[in-house]
This record gives C-alpha cells, sequence and structure tokens, in this order.
C-alpha cells in the first residue's frame, strides 16, 4: 500500500468512526422515531437529496433525546458539500420543521472563532395527500 493509498484509508476510517463516547442507545422505537416519521409522512418527496443528507447526518450524531452538536465544517465534510450549503440547507430544514437550531455559532467574546451548533431532529407531521404507511403516533 503507497502512502497515498494509506492516507485515503486513513481519511475514510476518520469520517466513519463514531467519536468517543458515542455508543448507540437502546430504547425502542423511539430512536428510529423521527426517520420513520419522513418516510412515512410523505416527506421524501419534498425534500432535495442535499437536504436529507444533511437530515441523515445529525440523525447519525444524535443522542436519545434526538440532540446533535455539530458544525457546518463536520456536516459539509461527510456530505461532501461546502460549509455555505451546508449552513443554509440547516435553514432550509428548519423551515421544513423537520429540525431545531437549538444554539446558533459564536458565543460572546469569541468573536470570529466558528464554534458547533446544537440541532433537535423534530418529528414531522405527516403531509397532506400522503400516502402515509402505517401509524405515526409516536410510541409509548
Amino acid at each position: 500500500m503507497t502512502r497515498t493509498e494509506a492516507e485515503r484509508e486513513r481519511r475514510r476510517a476518520e469520517l466513519v468512526e463514531r467519536p468517543q463516547g458515542h455508543a448507540r442507545r437502546g430504547g425502542g422505537g423511539k430512536r428510529f422515531f423521527p426517520l420513520n416519521a419522513i418516510v412515512d409522512g410523505g416527506w421524501l418527496a419534498v425534500v432535495t437529496p442535499r437536504e436529507l443528507r444533511v437530515w441523515l447526518v445529525i440523525d447519525r450524531f444524535a443522542d436519545k433525546c434526538n440532540r446533535a452538536r455539530l458544525s457546518h465544517g463536520t456536516i459539509a465534510r461527510l456530505t461532501g458539500m461546502r460549509r455555505e450549503h451546508a449552513a443554509r440547507t440547516t435553514k432550509t430544514l428548519e423551515r421544513h420543521g423537520l429540525l431545531q437550531v437549538l444554539v446558533r455559532g459564536r458565543t460572546v467574546g469569541q468573536a470570529g472563532k466558528r464554534t458547533a451548533n446544537e440541532y433537535e431532529l423534530l418529528v414531522p407531521k405527516p403531509l397532506p395527500n400522503s400516502a402515509a404507511r402505517g401509524n405515526i403516533e409516536e410510541p409509548e
């Protein structure tokens, strides 16, 4: 394996490797409830592929409360888009009601320093006229 191939493999492993302390939780049906609501509620016909990629990256890092702390740079790197597009796409997803931005960027005294946003994945309501398969009620 050449140095270039080894470097490529290392970078690929960094992208796929889960951060320390980030094990998936059990928790029954609640963990995948937002994803199921998007699929069953007809949202796949509405969101663009770019929006879906960003939502899936945020979902991948979400904890058991469906919250994730990621920077636009990390989202951009994992989805293969520019940072500006990642920022614009998170705003679009927020307008759709698929996620909520809880903390935005900088804090006081950190002018010029980019920080991570905290996102909460929301459970969208089924779209009207969607061929919703199954029950979209929240599990107990």
